[in-house]
């Protein structure tokens, strides 16, 4: 039985620009497309998060960050209605902006 080494045999033979380029592309196979909200959701999300500022609870956003979808846990300070972000007091107290377009999913924690 053959043992091949993979990438790893021919590393030390490319250009470290031929190296950058396949680790892009790497992550580039795991990119996904943005998810369509409808209006229903829309609506939905925004009454979570009128009733988590209400009564100060925190709020597990999903967001859509170019291709990848990350979590982001805090309780809401304030929403800007004319720029369309959410103010947000993150778990270690920093201040942090979300733009209500790139919400795909919240979650009231209880």
């Amino acid at each position: 039985m053959i043992r091949d080494r993979g990438n790893k045999k021919w590393v030390s033979l490319m250009l470290p620009e031929h190296v950058k380029m396949l680790r892009e592309m790497k992550v580039d196979v795991n990119r996904q497309s943005k998810p369509l909200l409808d209006e229903y959701q829309i609506q939905e999300f925004e009454e979570r998060i009128k009733y988590a500022e209400e009564f100060k609870l925190p709020l597990d956003f999903s967001v859509f960050d170019h291709g990848f979808m990350k979590n982001i846990i805090g309780r809401v300070v304030k929403i800007d209605p004319l720029t369309k972000q959410i103010k947000l007091k993150n778990m270690n107290g920093d201040i942090e902006y979300l733009n209500f377009r790139d919400v795909m999913e919240i979650k009231i924690m209880d």
